[in-house]
């Protein structure tokens, strides 16, 4: 089990938080892990911090203009070497750090750390434009797994749609459960795992990916040409 934090935009535009103990399953972690602390993003009052970013305020998107950020996901990733870490899946203890300037100038600016479930947009030999987890990146030089010391915030950000953001130069995605969300969780735990998103009512108000995704097996070997392109 893990506790997961939230803080969500309510239907009268305040902002509310709650905590909540459940599974430590990808299909929960997923909606938590994916920034780490430092990260930037593009406001409407400048560059801010993913850890000082709250509901309401709108963020830039590649593709959407400013959106307003409606839910803020965050848990503690834990380090293998530490008891607390005992439960959680292997990926759970590590960050992915890429190094200024990695895939271009500015790209990204400066070094980015980012959770074990982040999706970067690249471009894929044979598919385009596609989303692709962060791991699939790892070269072992500029950019790589490193293991915090102790444990560490990660948070994951949701809007009214998917949406691609720029953090530090480089694009990832808001939070989407994915097109199969709802058929991978049980009947008694699809009301847990909604609970978590106040701001949607089933899982099909998520909407659709904005980009198709793909998984590591298909991406490793394929995005790193199309990525620095």
């Amino acid at each position: 089990m893990r506790k997961y934090e939230v803080a969500h935009l309510n239907s009268f535009g305040d902002v509310e938080e709650f905590s909540q103990i459940a599974p430590s399953l990808p299909i929960f972690e997923d909606a938590f892990a994916a920034i780490a602390r430092g990260s930037l993003f593009s406001t409407e009052a400048g560059l801010t911090a993913v850890e000082d970013l709250l509901p309401g305020m709108r963020l830039q998107t590649t593709e959407n203009g400013f959106q307003t950020l409606l839910w803020i996901g965050s848990t503690t990733l834990v380090p293998d070497s530490l008891a607390g870490a005992r439960g959680q899946s292997p990926e759970m203890g590590f960050l992915t750090r890429i190094a200024a300037d990695s895939f271009g100038l500015g790209r990204p600016m400066p070094d980015l750390i980012l959770g074990p479930k982040a999706r970067l947009t690249v471009r894929h030999r044979t598919k385009g434009q596609v989303l692709a987890p962060v791991a699939t990146m790892q070269n072992g030089e500029t950019v790589f797994s490193v293991t915090p010391f102790t444990p560490v915030r990660v948070y994951h950000l949701a809007f009214e749609t998917h949406q691609i953001l720029r953090v530090n130069g480089l694009e990832i995605e808001s939070y989407h459960p994915g097109n199969s969300a709802e058929m991978s969780l049980s009947r008694e735990m699809l009301p847990l795992f909604m609970g978590l998103f106040p701001h949607c009512e089933t899982v099909d108000n998520f909407g659709t990916l904005c980009l198709p995704r793909i998984e590591e097996d298909d991406a490793l070997g394929q995005v790193f040409a199309g990525f620095a392109a």
